[in-house]
């Protein structure tokens, strides 16, 4: 019975084994988009506006506009941001900076399916987001929720050491807008907005000034200069920007 069963077992069918997936394609990157993103498991072409905003193109469709989540970075538009000691234009190339190291690597990225203002799609980089708060370039922003505890301790720990915008001290809210009373057309207040550079809260300061082009406005410890949207690029470009 022994020899039986051992002449009729049977040898195991061969299991197919599977084909890796290819690795994806990297575009060749162009003068309008000179960086890349592997952006929800793919690589596109990216073009940095500073070190929290991006378009990417997208075929037969207008470009992907995203702002980043969980932080923000100082506006690159001009000089228009001061505290401390700081000079605005040293702000102003600190800036530069944080847009600078968003476009070195192909950070991997998610859209995170949520809006981002002004139609924009927001896109959380971790990676980016942390190298960018560990060398001081950007700060913890969230318009709604808490920041993460591992992005604020990054934070807390580039005050310390006095990296980046944090070289001369940390203002105790840092303004990240300023709105005048005529931008809209029948409205009876407006708001400036900071955020507190130890936890990481956002708050709308309201307000019924109406501010000229060029204006510093302090809400705070720390001044931002007022520029209308349509006086921030081109040939338009208001005096104190240029």
């Amino acid at each position: 019975m022994l020899l039986l069963l051992a002449c009729t077992q049977k040898t195991p069918p061969e299991v197919p084994v599977a084909e890796p997936a290819p690795a994806p394609e990297l575009p060749a990157m162009t003068a309008e988009y000179p960086s890349v993103l592997f952006l929800d498991g793919q690589y596109v072409l990216a073009s940095w506006d500073d070190g929290d905003t991006f378009k990417s193109p997208r075929p037969d469709d207008e470009p992907l506009k995203a702002r980043l989540a969980g932080y923000n970075t100082l506006e690159s538009y001009g000089p228009v941001h001061r505290w401390g000691d700081w000079d605005p234009a040293e702000l102003y190339l600190l800036s530069k900076e944080a847009a600078d190291v968003a476009s070195s690597e192909a950070w991997t990225c998610d859209d995170t399916g949520k809006g981002g203002g002004y139609g924009r799609a927001l896109v959380d980089c971790p990676d980016l987001r942390r190298a960018l708060l560990e060398r001081g370039l950007a700060h913890s922003f969230v318009m709604n929720g808490e920041p993460l505890p591992d992005d604020l301790a990054a934070q807390q720990e580039a005050i310390r050491t006095g990296a980046g915008m944090w070289a001369r001290g940390a203002p105790t809210w840092l303004t990240t807008s300023v709105h005048s009373l005529d931008e809209r057309e029948g409205q009876i207040q407006t708001y400036n907005r900071v955020v507190n550079t130890q936890d990481g809260s956002v708050e709308r300061r309201m307000h019924e000034e109406t501010f000229a082009s060029c204006t510093e406005v302090c809400p705070t410890d720390s001044c931002m200069i007022y520029v209308p949207y349509e006086r921030r690029y081109g040939d338009n470009k208001a005096a104190c920007l240029r």
